[in-house]
């Protein structure tokens, strides 16, 4: 019981922080002014009728505050608007471009977190060494370069230059790979998810490098040893565990801000992800658009805290639920 009252504390407290960012987006986003208007100052062939009745439909005259209650009773329902720009469903779109996001990010994270833990651990064994510094200076320079640098970096070598990978986008528009949409869709990925893989390994592996150096000193570490456990044992069995504690804080992070982070990569490759879709309706103006995907960033971001916290309390018995 006493786990299952502290996911339900949380819960709780998840839903009212979503609430009270979700009102924080509404009004900043909504205190630039009225975006029909705006977009009708632009387009010559506008007329006052169609304006008034854009207007009316996005109830943009009706009192902000009661804009904010539908707009939120809307999102209770899991309906997000629809988009100005592009006249669909806001849940639909971002159901389809965020599908183009979690395929490159997803994959680039777990192969972070797999190369880190192999890395770190052979790093902090030899510790000191040639190897170790190797693995160091490596990390700070993987968290010291700007992410459009490596991408560019990427595109220059391995499109231009090999011509062995496509510089943008998710799928071909010629020829398909092999004819098949499934290799030509993993063709594409592999730029954008070594650029993400690079930097979130590069962090991963100094933090993990140093739990696992100051772990290997503890007693109970030693005293494995000396009692003949095996190398193996006492490494991912007992030091591994401990040292990943710490680690899931930024797991957490990493995975609640997959879509903070998207526009950067998918400004780079073209991806037709959520961060492409959120610079363009930025650029437009669309205000349902904008909103609706910095709620389901807020949202994500806390969901994932919520789980880094439950994971916490299963992996270290430590951890009071008080």
């Amino acid at each position: 019981m006493g786990i299952l009252r502290f996911i339900l504390r949380r819960l709780m407290f998840a839903v009212v922080l979503i609430v009270g960012v979700s009102a924080i987006i509404f009004f900043l986003v909504n205190a630039i002014g009225n975006p029909v208007a705006m977009l009708a100052a632009s387009q010559p062939n506008a007329t006052e009728d169609s304006v008034a009745e854009l207007t009316r439909y996005y109830h943009l005259d009706q009192p902000a505050w009661l804009r904010y209650l539908l707009w939120l009773w809307n999102l209770a329902r899991l309906d997000f608007g629809s988009s100005i720009t592009y006249n669909q469903p806001v849940a639909q779109m971002l159901a389809i471009w965020g599908f183009e996001t979690l395929k490159i990010q997803i994959p680039a994270i777990l192969l972070a977190l797999g190369l880190a833990i192999l890395i770190a651990t052979i790093a902090s064994r030899r510790q000191g060494s040639r190897l170790d510094f190797g693995v160091m200076s490596t990390a700070l320079l993987g968290q010291s370069l700007p992410a459009f640098l490596m991408g560019v970096l990427l595109i220059l070598v391995f499109a231009y230059w090999l011509g062995i990978f496509p510089s943008y986008g998710a799928y071909s528009t010629r020829t398909l790979l092999l004819h098949s949409s499934l290799a030509d869709g993993l063709w594409h990925m592999v730029l954008p998810v070594a650029m993400l893989t690079f930097f979130n390994t590069a962090t991963l592996t100094l933090l993990l490098r140093a739990n696992m150096v100051e772990v290997l000193r503890h007693d109970y570490i030693m005293a494995a040893r000396a009692s003949g456990l095996p190398e193996r044992r006492i490494i991912f069995g007992h030091a591994l565990r401990n040292a990943i504690i710490p680690v899931l804080t930024y797991l957490g992070i990493l995975f609640g801000l997959m879509l903070a982070t998207a526009p950067v990569t998918e400004t780079v490759f073209t991806w037709p992800g959520l961060g492409f879709l959120y610079i363009n309706a930025i650029q437009q103006l669309d205000y349902p658009v904008i909103m609706g995907e910095s709620v389901v960033i807020a949202a994500m971001l806390v969901l994932a805290t919520l789980a880094t916290d439950i994971a916490y309390v299963l992996i270290d018995p430590r951890i009071r639920l008080d």
